[in-house]
């Protein structure tokens, strides 16, 4: 595998942070979801989806990645691989979703920053979907977030790996047994 950074991406209560720690507490390195929650409410969705994007390219570069009990872990050899809760791409997303044209830079840096062009994908899934506080949207609204993030890997050529609505070990499974 050339590229060791793997995207698990999807619409809003799909199960993708469920995989995230269940693959954390197997031991692989990952990068949490980002929470806009030391951005000012009263920020805008350009100024919102700008600080995701960067705080991202931050996640992107960072070689400390998670703390365990006893040590930092680093990507090295015996941890080659490294699972993101969504990406910069899922930030263009939402832009296209709220008809907001990105900014160049934003074309530019997803470019530049490549992850694994295989990406797994977490479709929406009534049955475990909750609204939370860092989750307002809706189900239906979840639906259509759905469409933009499937559109926009598309237009970064990214191939979008279905993870199967199974138990959450299964999923990490077929992710594993799908690199």
């Amino acid at each position: 595998m050339k590229n060791h950074k793997i995207i698990i991406s999807g619409p809003p209560g799909s199960g993708k942070t469920s995989i995230i720690n269940a693959l954390k507490n197997k031991g692989y390195l990952v990068q949490n979801e980002l929470h806009p929650g030391k951005i000012n409410k009263e920020s805008d969705k350009l100024e919102l989806s700008n600080y995701l994007f960067s705080k991202r390219i931050k996640q992107y570069h960072d070689k400390t990645i998670i703390k365990s009990n006893k040590h930092n872990i680093k990507l090295t050899y015996e941890h080659p691989l490294i699972f993101f809760d969504r990406s910069i791409i899922d930030v263009i997303a939402y832009l296209n979703m709220w008809k907001i044209k990105f900014p160049i830079k934003m074309n530019t840096a997803i470019k530049k920053y490549n992850y694994n062009k295989n990406i797994f994908y977490t479709p929406c899934w009534k049955k475990i979907y909750k609204t939370t506080p860092h989750r307002p949207e809706n189900y239906e609204n979840s639906i259509k977030i759905d469409i933009f993030l499937r559109n926009a890997y598309i237009e970064f050529n990214y191939n979008i790996i279905e993870v199967p609505k199974l138990d959450v070990n299964k999923r990490v499974d077929f992710i594993i047994n799908n690199l």
